[in-house]
Formats: structure tokens, C-alpha cells, sequence
């Protein structure tokens, strides 16, 4: 399991090479106000350039909220913000007793923008194209599992597993997960898997297609008018590039905008009240946390418990996100497992902290550039120095991150991010940040190498038993003992929050993914 990319303003996942590029002029367009016939133009902001339009080799936030426009998978999200998962291309689904193959009934009325009708053949193909080696998806964990595929008619496709896998079903439905990509495309550019192609192009199901693909520019996404489902009311979708957030707000303020999101809290808390303007917060599957060092300086757990009961996390919460986060009461994103498992709670008494730290200097690292991140560094600190503590602020470059876990020792005590999983279930949180065998191929944002081999055991129990109470329970024993070691130190769980101009409504996002909004439900009243 692998990383993505994202850089935001607000909140951040460690940095796999964004590209950003663009403008960042405020000047004004020719577009026209949206109107309630249907035949407009939404407008959005993103603050970088995607690498690729390819939907298996995209792997990073910008990309996120366009390719899940474009293309579409078996199963889906329900769009009620929660971790329900529902049928999309696929009309029902099955699973086998023992866990090992799952039955897909195909929708038969979806055809790609091209007109091509799609059906298990097509399918197969794309779930194919995942975990070929030539594509080289960073995604291809989610069907690395996989043992074989059949299609024994046009609308059913059925995958056969090596072994149960509890989580099978919540990476299909993952925005990062198997997308449908046109036959015809992918035969005809077959020489090298349709990279080059599908890197500036789409041929996907959705509710929409690029029409216009201008790096550093513009995006633009039209209408797919053979779109199986409900029309989306807005007809074209144009996507600005626009890396400076204060520079969005000015084209939102002026007319140029309709939507902005990934904005400072103070920013947020400037339009409320404002009736041009309103607030949507929606809940997200992302946590703001420290990854904790527990070699070097903060080896004695005794120092590490203390540094944990100095922090008053309503005090953060309040001075950074204000309403619009709330104190992480588990170690895993909200919903993932049951309340009462993995619990990440302490009692606030920084009174042991100043002998335990004496004489010592504690570092602690943030992402560079990321405003938000150095605030929440600078509130941290401020409360340990309460304690007499010596915090320094060391600001890391994002892509150091990835080098840390070969030798902790040059890494900073303390590492904060706000990060998210590819999908809902348990195993996508504590497999991609707590798993301790790195040369598993796990752990893939273990910086600092916390966890253990008891953890680990537990992690693949949880993902290989069917029965969910069983598998909730190991998770929620793994949580237990990160807590125990003190290898992560949970601070908020965060909202998903935009500004949009009053009159548009119908927002929906991927639960996993901030700043997604699911644009075929977003409509306007007059």
C-alpha cells in the first residue's frame, strides 16, 4: 500500500510530488452566472496541476476531484457522507460464504462517452490494467489479492480472491479504487497500456469528460449526455488553477468562483453571516495527529506519556479549526471501528512533563509552506513551553517524510500531519501508518517505524476473518497498543469545509478524500 499526494492550505498528507503550477491573477471571465436551466458553467478552483488524467495511475488530491467525475466504479459510496457502501456500475453484488469470490451483476444500460456499450469484458479488462506491471498503479494493492477474474456472461463479473479480504469491498468503492476505462481505448493505444493516451484524454462512465486540458490553466469537464444516470445540472465544469487560496477568495468575492474549499478557518469564519455566501461542512475521514519518534529523545515512555497529558486538545482544536473539527476521541478516523475501540483519550496534567523533559530539547516537525500546519506546530509548542519544555520547530520538507523510516534517528521527535486513508475501512488506516514490517510492503507512511509484530499480527487477522465483530475487535487492539506505546498522538477530527455562492446546493464528497465534491448531485435554485 502506497501513498498519495496532497498539498492543501488547510490540511495536508505528506508530499508525493504535486506539481503545481498556474495562475494566480484575480482577473475577471466571460463565463456567466449559473442559472437554474441546467446549461451552465460550475466554477472551481484547484490549487495544482494533476500529473495524468489516467484514473489507475492518478494517485494524488488534485486528480481526485476530476477523475471521480469522469470515471466510475462497481461500487460507491453512499451519498450520505457515511460508510455504507452501495451498488454504481454494479447493480447488486454477492459474496461467498467462505469469503473468496465475489459476483458482480452488471448495470446493462451504461455505456462509455464514446458510445460504447460497457459490460464484464470491459471491466475485466480495467481491474487487469490495475495490477498490471507495465502500468505500475500505485494503487494496485487493492487487487493484489486477486486470483483470477470470469466473465461467464455480458452482465456478470466475478473475482475470485486468494484469501478473504474484509476490505475487499470498501477499496472497489474507494474513489482511488478500480475505475471502468473504455475497451476501445485501451485496444487501441495497447502498445504501451494506453499511458501516454489516457494521460491528457478520459474515457470513462461518468457523468462527465474532459473536453479541455490546459496545464497550469484550466481544466474543463462537459457534460456526458449518454450518461446512464440523472443528468447533472450544470452542463460544463471548469476547473482554475489557482495555487494562492487568498487569491481564490478574491475570485469567489468577485464573481469569477462559485465554489472554493481548503481555506484557513479564520478565512471560513469571515463569510459566515454573509448572505451572499454560505458554509457547507460535511464529515471526513481525515485526522490531524502527531507520528511519534520513540527511539532518540523521546525513547522512555514514561516522557512520552507525559508529553501526550501536557497537550489540552480543546485548546488546540478550538484556536485552530474552531467549530469545525472536533477532539479525536479514537485513533482511527471517526466511524471506522465501533466507539469505545482503539480509544486515544487522556487526561489533561502537564505536571509531570517539566522534570521528565528537563535538560532535553524536543523537536518537532511540520510540513513546510503549509500555514495551518505551522500554526498548529506553534500552538503545540507554546503549550509544552508552558510546562518549561525546550520545543523547537524544525519546518521538513514534505518528500523528507518518506526517508525517515530508513533511519529514525535523523528524523524530528515529533511529526504532524493531517492525513486520510484510501477508503473507510479499518484496515486502509492502520495498514498504511502502523504496520512495523516495512519489508512487508506495508507501512507505506510509518515514518518513524512505530507499531509492532503483535500489532501487525492482529492487522492481518482483522483483514483476513469474515466475521466483522472479530475483525473490529483486532483493529481496535491495534489501536490499543499504538495508544499503549505512544506512537501517535491523535489531536481533531476534521470537517470537510467549503464556501459557495448562496443558490447552489446538493453537496456531496468522498468521505475518504477531502475537498471531492461528488459534482453530478450539485445543482442550483433560482
Amino acid at each position: 500500500m502506497k501513498p498519495r499526494s496532497w498539498v492543501g492550505a488547510v490540511v495536508s498528507v505528506a508530499v508525493l510530488g504535486l506539481v503545481a503550477a498556474g495562475c494566480s491573477g484575480a482577473g475577471g471571465t466571460s463565463e456567466s452566472q449559473p442559472t437554474s436551466s441546467g446549461s451552465s458553467t460550475l466554477r472551481l478552483a484547484l490549487s495544482g496541476d494533476m500529473t495524468t488524467l489516467d484514473p489507475t495511475t492518478s494517485y494524488q488530491f488534485e486528480g481526485s476531484q476530476v477523475l471521480t467525475a469522469v470515471y466510475e466504479g462497481l461500487l460507491d459510496y453512499a451519498p450520505d457522507s457515511s460508510a455504507k457502501i452501495v451498488p454504481l456500475l454494479a447493480q447488486s453484488y454477492t459474496q461467498s460464504d467462505d469469503g473468496l469470490t465475489y459476483t458482480f451483476k452488471l448495470r446493462t444500460d451504461v455505456t462509455f462517452a464514446d458510445g460504447t456499450k460497457m459490460d464484464s469484458a470491459a471491466v475485466k479488462q480495467s481491474f487487469e490494467r490495475m495490477g498490471a506491471k507495465a502500468v505500475a498503479s500505485q494503487m494496485s494493492y487493492m487487487v493484489s489479492s486477486v486470483k483470477s477474474y470470469e466473465t461467464p456472461d455480458a452482465a456478470t463479473f466475478v473475482v475470485h480472491l486468494k484469501t478473504p479480504v474484509s476490505s475487499f469491498a470498501s477499496l472497489l468503492a474507494s474513489p482511488f479504487g478500480p475505475k471502468v476505462i473504455d475497451p476501445k481505448v485501451l485496444d487501441a493505444h495497447k502498445s504501451d497500456s494506453a499511458l501516454a493516451y489516457l494521460k491528457t484524454h478520459t474515457a470513462g462512465t461518468g457523468p462527465y469528460a474532459v473536453s479541455a486540458f490546459t496545464t497550469g490553466t484550466e481544466y474543463r469537464l462537459t457534460r456526458n449526455e449518454r450518461y446512464w444516470g440523472a443528468k447533472p445540472h450544470f452542463e460544463t465544469v471548469s476547473f482554475k488553477i489557482i495555487p494562492d487560496v487568498a487569491t481564490q477568495v478574491l475570485q469567489l468575492q468577485g464573481g469569477d468562483l462559485d465554489i472554493v474549499s481548503g481555506q484557513p478557518i479564520a478565512t471560513v469564519q469571515s463569510f459566515a453571516g454573509n448572505d451572499k455566501f454560505h458554509i457547507e461542512s460535511l464529515p471526513l475521514l481525515q485526522k490531524a495527529w502527531l507520528h511519534v519518534n520513540t527511539t532518540g529523545t523521546l525513547q522512555d515512555q514514561k516522557l512520552r506519556e507525559a508529553l501526550r497529558s501536557a497537550i489540552n486538545r480543546d485548546a488546540v482544536v478550538k484556536q485552530i479549526w474552531g467549530s469545525y473539527a472536533t477532539v479525536s476521541q479514537q485513533l482511527y478516523p471517526v466511524d471506522n471501528v465501533p466507539a469505545g475501540l482503539a480509544s486515544d483519550s487522556w487526561t489533561y496534567d502537564p505536571a509531570n512533563l517539566k522534570s521528565l523533559a528537563q535538560g532535553k530539547t524536543i523537536t518537532l516537525g511540520y510540513i513546510a509552506g503549509l500555514a495551518q500546519d505551522e500554526q498548529v506546530a506553534q500552538a503545540l509548542q507554546a503549550q509544552w513551553q508552558q510546562a518549561a519544555v525546550d520545543v523547537k520547530i524544525e519546518p521538513t520538507q514534505g518528500n523528507d517524510y518518506y526517508g525517515f523510516s530508513k533511519d529514525p534517528s535523523k528524523a524530528p521527535d515529533l511529526l504532524y500531519e493531517a492525513s486520510y486513508p484510501d477508503s473507510a475501512h479499518p484496515d486502509a488506516w492502520s495498514r498504511l501508518f502502523w504496520y512495523h514490517d516495512l519489508s512487508s510492503g506495508s507501512g507505506g507512511l510509518n515514518y518513524l517505524v512505530a507499531g509492532s509484530a503483535e500489532a501487525d499480527t492482529l492487522m492481518d487477522r482483522g483483514l483476513d476473518t469474515l466475521d466483522k465483530a472479530t475483525s473490529d475487535t483486532d483493529y481496535g487492539k491495534v489501536g490499543d497498543l499504538i495508544h499503549q506505546q505512544v506512537g501517535y498522538i491523535s489531536l481533531a477530527d476534521m470537517q470537510d469545509v467549503f464556501i459557495a455562492r448562496t443558490g447552489i446546493t446538493g453537496f456531496n464528497h468522498w468521505l475518504p478524500t477531502p475537498r471531492t465534491l461528488v459534482l453530478k448531485t450539485l445543482t442550483e435554485t433560482s
